[in-house]
């Protein structure tokens, strides 16, 4: 395998400035949607509905990609991110009712949601021709991106007004734009590919029901991880609510999520030298193990020290689980259908944030903090179990 540097740089870029636009979106979508006077029910019901949304979106795209192997994967992205630069578009400058901002901000997210396995498989389609791309470096620093994005958004609405955050949505996802439209094959690799390539390129697509018959332990290992990844979506979507609940403001919630989303980088970074001394499912393991510390002490904390101490888990847990399951997949699952495993993971976690914002909303207007995160730790509890009992070694 040999390494393009150009390859890579536009790689990492695409990371950067899409986790910079989900950090615009998804990391204050209740500041804004509160801002528009949305109550945490409905902003539940519609971050429900767009993990909904991007739950059915995600395995119609994977399976399209893998079907039409013809297309290049820039190619199925790009029109998908300029349908969501305009939508933004249309949130920014046109005014409009508390529903008709919801139904702009669903939309917007759940498109943004449905493209995260083509970006992660966008790392490997050039594999074939020789060229590697480092995923969990670029993938680090779309967390650093996301850290500064969250750190700088932070005060920006604290100083401004929460309803400057489309314009970022526009900024952040026309650079993305640009960098995926110029992520192309150098010249001089196309003779790269193999006959055994070719064969694996013509291998039959399994069906959704196939692909779980023959994959039955990956299935209940993405089912293990839905209920460990239930507390985390309910950190992250209703974050300021937890942290105004131990009297912290909309910056110290930056703060927050600038410290965890930092301490990615190493991890994320590291990986591939790490991935070669430890073996991949014990990596995913002890991920899942540092998931469930995080969310106890997310539940115990009563300041904000606490509230630090539980971010620098992240670099334990959601950091080292990202790149292992990824790699994870592409050792696991078959070459025909590795866009579809890979959609399969990150639909698990969309399908999470179903069951989390819908249940958190309703649950924190019903019952408080407290209980939401205390249900999180049990669920994380019970799922750590059948993740580390069904992860196998790769």
């Amino acid at each position: 395998m040999k390494k393009n540097r150009s390859l890579n740089l536009k790689y990492a870029g695409s990371q950067i400035f899409y986790f910079a636009a989900f950090a615009s979106m998804m990391g204050y979508a209740s500041v804004f949607l509160l801002d528009k006077g949305c109550t945490n029910s409905q902003i539940g019901i519609a971050l429900a509905l767009s993990s909904i949304i991007a739950v059915l979106l995600q395995p119609m795209l994977a399976s399209f990609a893998d079907n039409h192997k013809n297309i290049e994967m820039r190619n199925i992205i790009t029109p998908i991110v300029l349908l969501v630069i305009a939508l933004s578009a249309i949130l920014y400058l046109i005014p409009g009712s508390a529903l008709f901002v919801l139904f702009l901000v669903v939309t917007i997210f759940s498109i943004m949601s449905s493209i995260m396995p083509l970006m992660n498989s966008l790392a490997f389609v050039f594999e074939q021709h020789g060229i590697e791309i480092n995923y969990g470096l670029a993938r680090g620093l779309g967390s650093v991106a996301y850290a500064i994005a969250s750190l700088v958004l932070g005060h920006v609405v604290e100083s401004f007004s929460p309803g400057i955050l489309p314009l970022f949505y526009i900024i952040f996802t026309a650079l993305l734009f640009v960098v995926v439209k110029m992520f192309v094959l150098p010249k001089g690799y196309e003779k790269e590919i193999t006959k055994e390539d070719t064969k694996q390129e013509e291998t039959e697509q399994l069906s959704f029901g196939k692909f779980c018959m023959k994959y039955k332990k990956f299935i209940l290992f993405l089912v293990g991880f839905v209920l460990v990844y239930f507390a985390h979506t309910i950190i992250n979507n209703f974050f300021i609510q937890i942290i105004t609940n131990i009297g912290g403001t909309s910056a110290d919630m930056g703060n927050a999520v600038f410290v965890a989303a930092m301490l990615e980088l190493p991890t994320m970074a590291f990986f591939t030298k790490m991935s070669e001394k430890i073996n991949c499912g014990t990596l995913i393991k002890f991920s899942i193990l540092m998931f469930v510390v995080k969310h106890a002490l997310t539940y115990f904390a009563t300041n904000m020290i606490m509230i630090y101490l539980a971010q620098v888990c992240q670099m334990f847990a959601y950091a080292l689980f990202v790149p292992a399951s990824v790699y994870y997949v592409n050792k696991k699952i078959a070459v025909a259908d590795r866009v579809k495993g890979q959609s399969l993971v990150t639909t698990s976690m969309t399908l999470s944030g179903v069951f989390a914002n819908f249940a958190g909303g309703i649950m924190l207007d019903a019952l408080g903090v407290g209980h939401v995160l205390l249900a999180g730790v049990v669920l994380s509890i019970v799922g750590a179990v059948i993740v580390i009992l069904m992860t196998e070694k790769v």
